[in-house]
């Protein structure tokens, strides 16, 4: 090959090599370069057939949100008249209650349509949650709770907290007093047909209200209640709701999970006992342990049976 001839191949090599790597820099450099490019704005996902309202009360001081899930299809001025059922704990529980309805209701099947009103409250987070259903749910103050709740919503959301329980004597004032004359005023609820419904200390703030106020609520489901707060002083006002069992009727759904704690086992089958022993006829009290579930599995599967319990044909 001649010399000249293997000179200007080499050096065309190296042309290409310089070009090759200097594209490939610039490939590089084009990869590592952030554009500001503006995120898309997709519509958020909402459930269907709810409405978001804010009601303030006056008895607790606390502005509420209420989460309400209409029948597929309410119109607002036709006749019908739907049975209504209070949750609480909306924050956290609403979308798979609201779902639960909607699945058992459509296809049209044994269970009724019904409103289902959700109690919430306008929060920053979920220790705001935690805090105020801690307070809106028990009912006496247990200073024991205050501070195992002040301690981990500290450390939960990095502020102070001043948990005070204690409150369901209010709180069921407010359901009773503003709250429910809120609903009846505004939407086509039965006066003679409503539902409460809560777990944990939302199923103990639901028999708090059956032993307290039994006229109020004829369907009453308590998912894995803590009956042995503050001593089990739940079961002193079951002892005084006998005498109002014998005028009433009522269907009541206490439930709880096999490999929940077994003072809380212990302590549902007590309540579950006691009020079929001194409970007329007229009240309906049905419990189910839910094998091999625990405080947060057995959430869903409860809600699922309650509604079939509570409202089945």
């Amino acid at each position: 090959m001649d010399r000249n001839f293997r000179r200007q191949m080499i050096g065309y090599g190296c042309s290409v090599l310089l070009v090759v790597s200097v594209m490939g820099f610039n490939g590089i450099a084009q990869e590592a370069q952030v554009i500001d490019v503006p995120a898309p704005k997709y519509p958020e996902v909402t459930i269907p057939n709810t409405e978001l309202r804010r009601i303030r009360s006056h008895i607790v001081d606390q502005e509420f949100s209420l989460y309400i899930q209409l029948p597929r299809n309410y119109v607002a001025d036709s006749a019908a008249i739907y049975p209504a059922l209070y949750m609480t704990d909306a924050n956290r529980s609403f979308p798979m209650v609201a779902n639960i309805s909607s699945v058992l209701a459509f296809p049209k099947g044994n269970l009724p349509e019904i409103i289902v009103v959700g109690i919430g409250y306008p929060i920053n987070d979920m220790a705001d949650w935690g805090a105020w259903r801690t307070r809106d749910l028990t009912p006496t103050r247990d200073t024991s709770t205050d501070n195992y709740w002040n301690t981990l919503l500290a450390k939960m959301s990095h502020r102070k907290f001043e948990v005070r329980s204690g409150g369901a004597p209010k709180f069921l004032d407010f359901m009773i007093l503003e709250l429910i004359p809120f609903i009846e005023a505004n939407y086509r609820v039965s006066r003679s047909d409503r539902g409460l419904a809560g777990y944990s200390y939302g199923g103990l703030f639901s028999l708090y209200a059956l032993f307290t106020h039994p006229e109020t609520f004829g369907r009453v489901f308590a998912g894995s209640p803590s009956v042995e707060y503050d001593n089990e002083i739940i079961f002193k006002h079951a002892n005084d709701f006998t005498a109002f069992a014998k005028r009433l009727k009522a269907k009541v759904f206490l439930s709880v999970g096999s490999l929940e704690d077994s003072s809380t086992i212990a302590g549902v089958r007590k309540m579950s006992d006691l009020l079929k022993s001194q409970s007329e006829p007229g009240v309906q009290v049905s419990l189910q342990i839910f094998d091999d579930e625990d405080h947060r599995s057995c959430m869903a599967t409860a809600i699922m049976r309650a509604f079939r319990v509570l409202y089945g044909q």
